[in-house]
């Protein structure tokens, strides 16, 4: 999917820079939110990410996978940034600098996480995604669900149950459900 985005973009399409802006806005978004205090620095800081992208779009190359390029770029737009403030860097700030490298590790680890988990809900059956998903996404009740669907709010629970199970049974954890549904949210309220 990423080859396909990138070459869409290099050719100047875009619906495709929409998508991926969409796509990546708010892990982009939270990643510079940790090296930026104010809101308005973080969400500059974001959009020159993307207008970075967008102006070397021709350069990158279309087997690099997205996550890294944009994280890249934020590294770079973070300290580009750090610089115009004219700051005088403490010990604390260069370190963090330093970590930036480390820390676009731990993103492209939740980007697939949140890959997988995608993945794996899009392999279950569609009316049991959607009971999952109005339960744990849209924080319906077992009765709400139950009336929404016409079915007994034990049906709702054993659908749920299964879907549990089925993401456990492939190395999902509780908590990396969580921040699926955390991004999952933002997403679609964007």
């Amino acid at each position: 999917m990423s080859t396909v985005l990138i070459t869409r973009l290099q050719n100047g399409d875009d619906a495709c820079f929409k998508e991926i802006y969409e796509l990546y806005h708010f892990k982009v978004f939270c990643f510079v939110k940790k090296y930026a205090a104010q809101q308005t620095d973080a969400e500059d800081i974001t959009q020159n990410v993307f207008i970075h992208l967008w102006k070397y779009r021709n350069k990158i190359e279309p087997s690099t996978e997205l996550d890294a390029i944009l994280f890249k770029s934020c590294k770079q737009e973070i300290s580009k940034w750090y610089k115009k403030q004219n700051r005088i860097f403490s010990i604390e700030d260069e370190q963090l600098i330093r970590e930036l490298d480390n820390k676009e590790e731990i993103e492209q680890e939740f980007s697939s996480k949140l890959e997988k988990i995608e993945h794996l809900l899009q392999q279950i059956p569609e009316k049991r995604r959607k009971i999952f998903t109005l339960h744990k996404f849209d924080e319906m009740s077992y009765k709400e669900i139950a009336e929404e669907m016409g079915m007994s709010q034990s049906a709702v629970a054993n659908q749920i149950s299964k879907t549990l199970q089925y993401l456990k049974k492939n190395s999902v954890k509780s908590h990396e459900l969580y921040w699926f549904a955390l991004v999952f949210i933002n997403h679609y309220q964007n």
